[in-house]
């Protein structure tokens, strides 16, 4: 008979639906009763937690086909509050004699998992989705073209853009009003909270660099020499050459052309 208070741990990497976490930002943890994966987001916060009792597992199976590297187990659940997919990275065997020792084993029935599948599918609406990155899209491209020479040079208009996507995805996770408008009818934000978690991460912290790097004057347009009026002499108008073009050792050589 399992000891219900013993547990079994197991610290690896993770996909939680979209969401890919590496070694050692995620972690597995057994008891007879309960299977508990957990996340966290550079280590430095949490993500997400997925806890299953045994009637919410249909399976746990070796997932991956690359040994040691792509390789762990996949848990097909019925949980619709959670992603459809979640995988956990590990050494598959030894995972699974572990989580057998302890005692848990999967009692989900597949009528209750295909039940569940019948409302998957894309979470989101799509027109929100096509509006910020078309707007997203407008600002970049905007500052793109009408800077000078057309330099790909962050500037304003890009932060503006990165503030956007940071307060769309920042407003859906603390928002139920923003989320009910973002997803389709009957589904549920558990299910892509991964995914807004980590846009609202990435897009903050290039937010505040963009920044301070604006602040400092760091985010400019590089100048290059080209043919300018110098002035002009008594024999016509000197004009300045590009030196990686003059064949002559003086870069300060002028060329004149008689008018």
């Amino acid at each position: 008979m399992t000891d219900s208070s013993s547990t079994y741990t197991v610290t690896g990497g993770a996909r939680i639906g979209f969401v890919t976490y590496t070694w050692p930002l995620a972690k597995l943890v057994t008891t007879a009763d309960t299977l508990t994966v957990s996340t966290t987001m550079f280590g430095l916060f949490g993500t997400g937690t997925y806890s299953f009792s045994k009637a919410q597992i249909l399976s746990i199976d070796r997932y991956g086909w690359i040994p040691l590297i792509g390789e762990g187990i996949r848990i097909k659940h019925s949980v619709a509050d959670y992603p459809q997919s979640i995988v956990f990275w590990c050494r598959p065997t030894r995972v699974l004699a572990g989580i057998s020792a302890i005692g848990f084993s999967p009692a989900a029935t597949a009528s209750e998992l295909q039940h569940q599948q019948f409302h998957r599918g894309f979470p989101l609406r799509w027109a929100p989705l096509v509006a910020v990155v078309v707007v997203w899209n407008l600002l970049i491209g905007y500052e793109v073209l009408s800077g000078p020479d057309r330099q790909p040079v962050p500037g304003p208009l890009s932060l503006a853009a990165l503030c956007i996507v940071f307060g769309v995805s920042t407003a859906a996770i603390r928002s139920p009003s923003v989320q009910s408008f973002l997803l389709k009818p009957g589904r549920t934000f558990g299910e892509v909270r991964p995914a807004v978690l980590l846009v609202a991460t990435v897009s903050g912290a290039m937010s505040i660099i963009f920044a301070l790097f604006m602040a400092m004057g760091a985010l400019k347009p590089s100048t290059k020499a080209t043919k300018t009026d110098a002035g002009k002499g008594p024999h016509g108008i000197c004009r300045v050459i590009d030196a990686s073009r003059s064949q002559s050792p003086d870069p300060g050589r002028c060329r004149f052309s008689r008018t």
